[in-house]
Order: C-alpha cells, then structure tokens, then sequence
C-alpha cells in the first residue's frame, strides 16, 4: 500500500506579536497521498499560507508532528520532491526566464538534462519566446507562468501552490490551470492549491477548508486508512 506524501497530526503554529501569542494555525491533522487533488480553501489571513509553509518544510511546527513518509527527511524535500508556488511569482532579478526555470534541476544537481525538461516546461505554459528575457521585462501573468513552469520543471511529487492565479484574470488564470492539468494528467504527483476563488476550487477533486487557523478535512481517499 502506497505511503502518504506528508502525514501531519495536531499541527500548530504560533507567533508572538508585541509580545503576545498568535496562533496562525491550530492543531490541524491530515495526509496527502500521490495523485490527490486538493483545493485549501479560505478567505486572506486564514493560515492557508502558514500550512503550506510547514508542509514544504519552509518553516518549523509549534506543536504536533509533521512527516514525510513516502518522500524522505526534511532535508531532502526541495527543490525537487516538494515545489512550492508562493503568491508572488520570487523570481531573480539577475536571471534569465530560462535560468529561473532550471534552478531546481541545477540546485538537485541535475543540471546535465535541465535544458531538455526546461525548454519543456516553458513549452507547457506558452513561454518559450521568453526564454531570454529578464522577469522585469514580463508582465506580472506572465511571470506567475514562469514560477508555475519552474514548479514543474522536475517532475516533483507534490506542487503546493499559493494563491497561483491571484495576479492573474480569469481567464489567463484559468489557462495557468488548463496547462497544469494537461501536465499533471494520469501522473501521481499530488497538487495541493491554496484559493479563495470558488472558481478554481470547483476543479480540484477534494476541498479543504481553512478558518481562523482551524483546518477541515473531510474528504476520504481510496489509498487511505
């Protein structure tokens, strides 16, 4: 039986603030397992965020447990188990759209096919053209493009995007996703996205949802036990 991506139970995180405690999420329990599709649904200031922090192993829990079975120690998440699309696009100014794209493949040490899955990945998303240009010559659409197919670009076994069509209409947000899917389709690379877009969420096969730090997971799953 298949072993879950990330299994979390009783996960917290608090901050301090002028010198007092702020929970920004609260003993949450859950698992993501390969293939999943997952909308984390909740309004700004939620934790939607703070989550996908910890599940990427961006940031430490409070309380609780947090682990990977099926992928490895903490160490060995990212860039290219674990790809995380931040609600800004972070792209470096310093680089070229294709330099930004290929920075998992060359930070995981596989810089030997990252030209091939690189041009691939700009492909995916339209932006081959682009290849050369600098992220401040690109619209901010067209830069959330470059950050989704930097996300892709090594096949990883889960994506945790954060708000990805926030700087987007609906409509270039919606082919940001159309060209997701067609990747992501029959692989078992599990898609967790944050959204306050009732639009987007109704594409994902399993809701999530997130209030005041207080996660809801109901959803049942046929790898689960």
């Amino acid at each position: 039986m298949a072993s879950p991506l990330v299994e979390a139970e009783g996960l917290g995180r608090s901050y301090l603030q002028a010198g007092e405690a702020v929970v920004a999420l609260s003993s949450a329990t859950l698992r993501i397992w390969p293939g999943q599709r997952i909308a984390l649904v909740g309004r700004s200031g939620s934790g939607k965020s703070t989550l996908l922090h910890l599940l990427a192993g961006l940031d430490e829990p409070s309380s609780g447990s947090l682990a990977w079975p099926a992928l490895g120690s903490i160490e060995s998440l990212l860039p290219d188990k674990i790809a995380l699309v931040f609600q800004a696009p972070s792209l470096l100014d310093s680089l070229s759209v294709a330099e930004n794209v290929a920075l998992p493949l060359l930070m995981a040490g596989r810089d030997r096919d990252s030209s091939a899955r690189v041009k691939f990945a700009l492909n995916m998303f339209g932006l081959l053209s682009l290849a050369d240009k600098l992220p401040q010559t690109l619209s901010g659409g067209q830069m959330q493009c470059v950050a989704m197919a930097r996300a892709i670009v090594g096949e990883p076994k889960l994506i945790l995007a954060d708000e990805p069509t926030g700087q987007l209409d609906q409509v270039s947000g919606q082919a940001l996703l159309d060209a997701l899917f067609r990747h992501l389709e029959g692989s078992d690379c599990a898609l967790l996205i944050a959204t306050h877009d009732p639009v987007i969420a109704a594409r994902m096969e399993i809701h999530w949802q997130m209030e005041h730090g207080l996660l809801s997971v109901s959803e049942r799953f046929a790898g689960s036990v």
